[in-house]
């Protein structure tokens, strides 16, 4: 059979199914309003959603609840070209002669009959780059397996341009995996995250095999590392001056701690994720004190800042300044003291910060794992701070209700702040019965009917808690959508009822970056 199509065009498909993020479990339809209407007879409607620290399950382990073991398509590459060989002999022809297919090779365990399946990849990978990961899954498997696995990667070293190594529950031996990685060649690595288990007790030579990846990688730019105490050594060795991106997983950060020093040296760095514990939040052993000027750290360049974590935030929200920031994510379990001070309370080290930074952010997204009726009053500050005066896309992950939708009303003359907002997504709305009806689609409406499209809301995303409340507010859109019609023309919405399991389906992956969850292991 002869393709009605051009090579290059079914390659093109290959690149979008490869690379394009899929999550079957993440595309479900939002019910219509007969669906919820039914769905009302049920004799406990306006029950909401539950909320607080229970009401939502934190998959601390997903992505890795998720895998399977092999060679295999995971949340960042959804198709192999396995998959694709499967659909008829030309695509089969088509998938195995496109090395750019089989360059991003995600290992998931070691067994026996990987060996095949990875030699298979690399020999089809012809000369292209290659992103490698290996991890592991719940079960786990021989850390021997895997070291001979990476034995066959390294033979390869020269084409690699990400290296990831995540295994926490198989050990390893340090001395034989040192031997396999000794002296390897990696002029093309741009991505590195190296952390497992050892068998041998002490880390000092942990530490010397990660600056030898280091050292012989002249275009490092991305470090993923889950510990902050290494050596001055160590830390001599990481070339901070040209890494663009740094995420720091589970880690502690102390009074003279070294590596906080080391990122004075960034001078192109764009991106910094830090995480900690999410347990009981504690007092930040870091400051007693707010730092002085000099004690502050200035990364000029930063422009996503991405942080999880309890009051332990404080001491990088007074420690930092930003002034570029244009994206800050936070992630917290706050818990609210009765004397409120800088290097406690997130909410008001989040306001120093902004104001010490000076920044102008276009996307800022927040939840509280302390989801009580206090969220609304502590953030209400934040959104009222002149950093936010530009803001694009607006994120709130906790309850909010009408006093936040007043706020987000637009003004007719697009003056104040909050004005150029394009994406609003509110996940756990709360409304009481007394708020009016339409108040949703009133702040929507009053965001869409500007003669200049360019400022007008594009997105539009609304989790209630109560399914009443959800009912009247999709039949107040549709009344509106029939009288006006021009918010369907405008404005992307998406209304759903945040039960706690849809809620938990929605954060899953909250907490990933670049392939790895920001709180697996706590």
């Amino acid at each position: 059979m002869t393709l009605p199509f051009p090579p290059e065009l079914l390659l093109a498909i290959f690149n979008v199914a490869v690379h394009t993020s899929y999550d079957s479990a993440d595309q479900l339809d939002p019910p219509s309003l007969d669906m919820l209407m039914a769905m009302e007879e049920d004799p406990t409607p306006s029950t909401p959603a539950p909320s607080g620290p229970t009401g939502i399950h934190k998959d601390v382990e997903y992505p890795e609840s998720q895998l399977q073991p092999g060679i295999i398509a995971h949340v960042t590459n959804p198709f192999t070209p396995l998959h694709l060989s499967h659909v008829c002999k030309d695509w089969r022809d088509a998938a195995f002669s496109a090395p750019e297919l089989w360059s991003s090779i995600y290992v998931a365990d070691g067994r026996p009959n990987t060996y095949r399946l990875l030699r298979l990849w690399l020999q089809n990978s012809g000369s292209q780059p290659l992103d490698i990961v290996f991890r592991e899954t719940l079960n786990g498997s021989s850390g021997d397996t895997i070291v001979e696995l990476i034995q066959m990667a390294a033979e390869h070293s020269v084409r690699w341009r990400t290296f990831k190594v995540r295994l926490r529950r198989q050990k390893l031996s340090i001395k034989e995996v040192a031997k396999v990685l000794h002296g390897i060649v990696t002029p093309l690595l741009q991505t590195l995250a190296f952390s497992f288990n050892t068998i041998e007790l002490g880390d000092t030579q942990f530490d010397d095999l990660w600056m030898s990846l280091i050292t012989n990688a002249p275009k490092l730019q991305e470090l993923q590392m889950w510990s902050a105490t290494y050596s001055k050594n160590f830390l001599a060795a990481i070339p901070f001056d040209r890494l663009t991106c740094i995420a720091l997983i589970m880690v502690r950060f102390q009074g003279e701690d070294l590596f906080w020093k080391a990122l004075r040296g960034c001078k192109v760095l764009r991106t910094l994720s830090i995480s900690f514990g999410l347990g009981p939040a504690t007092e930040s052993r870091w400051y007693t004190t707010q730092p002085s000027s000099p004690a502050v750290v200035s990364i000029p360049s930063l422009r996503h800042f991405n942080l999880v974590g309890g009051s332990d935030l404080c001491l990088l929200l007074l420690g930092l300044h930003l002034p570029s920031l244009n994206s800050l994510t936070m992630h917290t379990n706050h818990v609210e003291r009765y004397v409120r001070r800088p290097i406690t309370d997130v909410y008001i080290a989040l306001e120093d910060f902004l104001t010490r930074s000076r920044c102008q952010l276009l996307s800022f997204k927040i939840r509280d794992e302390r989801e009580g009726a206090k969220f609304e009053r502590r953030v209400s500050p934040i959104l009222r701070h002149s950093a936010l005066r530009d803001l694009v896309e607006l994120t709130l992950g906790s309850p909010v209700g009408k006093k936040t939708l007043e706020y987000l009303v637009g003004s007719p003359t697009n003056d104040g702040l909050l004005q150029g907002l394009k994406r609003i997504d509110l996940q756990a709305l709360a409304l009481g019965e007394e708020i009016p009806v339409a108040s949703v689609t009133e702040m929507a409406a009053s965001r869409s009917c500007d003669s200049r499209l360019a400022v007008n809301l594009v997105f539009l995303t609304v989790g209630f808690l109560s399914r009443t409340q959800l009912i009247l507010e999709m039949r107040a859109w549709n009344d509106y959508i029939a009288e006006e019609g021009n918010l369907t023309r405008n404005v992307e919405k998406v209304f759903y009822y945040a039960s706690g399991a849809e809620r938990t389906r929605r954060l899953k992956g909250e907490f990933l970056c670049r392939d790895f969850s920001m709180i697996q292991g706590w």
